[in-house]
């Protein structure tokens, strides 16, 4: 493999507006290992097909016909805030799947995905940013946020993507442990029902995955169980591996400590904390642009960039690519073939063009 270092140090200000119209890779971004010999984890030609009836689009595996015959068709993607005062956040570990993107000031926020699975403690809830809808729309699903810069909430509308703002209790409620902003929370089933009454819904059969999944990869690399996604000097995320499952550490630069700390959620009850984790990390990464209507940092996620994908303590790098923000995206490994994502639980990352991805053993 050849290794090409990029630039990182990424912060949000003017100059890191990266010109949108270079469609040139630079694959890896960086690797803090030398490259393992590949490795062949699955038998050639194990059959896996996609059925949009019965299957998560969000991980790719088989549901229970309790969950699948009962399923509600659309999809609920909820702005959970990642500011420090917002931690340990409630909800994430029962989203369907989580997506992380940059936000302004080098900090990040979430969308919590709900399809299959449900939270009556979900948040805290923040406010939309460019990004949401480009990765929303292929689900054909609902934005739940508290709010939006001026412009904003109209030109998602526009993209096809409806938007829930702030709704009473018991709904949505304000918590008086939190402090405002970070204080907004949701019941995702009445929320279900708000967006029913409205017609903001997905119709049969229900979306397909946002990119493939099968049991066909033969070629991962060995040497991920640790991994280092840097966003900006303010924002580093660290998964580790433990029991085939990766757990999530961060390191924040608004905090006075600047050691990895675990990233942990808490019940409604406030009695239990434990470290969020998922099964696969995947690493999509795209240029920052401003977006035109707010000037707010975005992250490009139409065209071609680099892509990466962890599970079990292997990774494979490669490219994405899609046309348009209704499509799902396309995943190929550095030889051009056709990367398929294992089914398991699914954590994406939107990462910059300017960010850092390490990997460790």
């Amino acid at each position: 493999m050849t290794l090409v270092l990029v630039s990182c140090g990424a912060t949000t200000d003017e100059s890191t507006v990266v010109d949108t119209t270079t469609t040139s890779l630079v694959t890896p971004t960086t690797i803090s290992s030398e490259p393992k010999e590949s490795t062949t984890t699955t038998e050639a030609n194990i059959s896996y097909v996609f059925d949009v009836e019965k299957m998560s689009p969000f991980t790719g595996e088989e549901l229970l016909p309790e969950t699948w015959l009962k399923r509600p068709k659309r999809v609920v993607a909820f702005k959970i805030d990642n500011n420090i005062n917002a931690r340990p956040q409630s909800g994430l570990q029962e989203a369907d799947a989580v997506h992380e993107i940059l936000v302004e000031g080098g900090m990040t926020r979430f969308l919590a995905f709900f399809y299959d699975n449900t939270s009556k403690y979900l948040g805290p809830i923040r406010s939309a940013r460019p990004t949401d809808p480009t990765v929303v729309r292929p689900y054909g699903g609902t934005l739940v946020v508290s709010g939006a810069t001026a412009g904003l909430i109209p030109s998602i509308r526009d993209l096809g993507v409806p938007v829930l703002e702030e709704q009473s209790s018991p709904t949505m409620f304000r918590i008086s442990s939190r402090n405002a902003p970070h204080n907004l929370y949701a019941d995702t089933e009445l929320v279900r029902e708000r967006i029913e009454e409205r017609g903001f819904y997905f119709l049969q059969p229900g979306p397909g995955p946002l990119y493939p999944f099968g049991l066909n990869q033969n070629n991962w690399i060995d040497g991920a169980d640790k991994i280092t996604i840097k966003y900006s000097e303010f924002t580093t995320v660290i998964w580790k591996l433990d029991d085939n499952k990766y757990s999530r550490f961060i390191i924040d630069g608004y905090s006075n400590d600047k050691d990895a700390v675990a990233h942990n959620f808490i019940t409604q009850d406030g009695n239990y904390t434990d470290i969020l984790q998922t099964e696969t990390v995947v690493v999509l990464q795209g240029p920052i642009y401003k977006d035109p209507a707010t000037t707010l940092p975005s992250v490009l996620t139409v065209g071609v960039g680099n892509a990466y994908v962890f599970n079990k303590g292997q990774y494979i790098e490669g490219t994405w690519r899609r046309g348009d923000i209704s499509d799902s995206f396309v995943l190929s490994d550095i030889n051009g073939d056709n990367i398929e994502v294992p089914p398991s639980t699914q954590w994406v990352h939107i990462l910059p063009n300017e960010g850092e991805v390490l990997i460790d053993n």
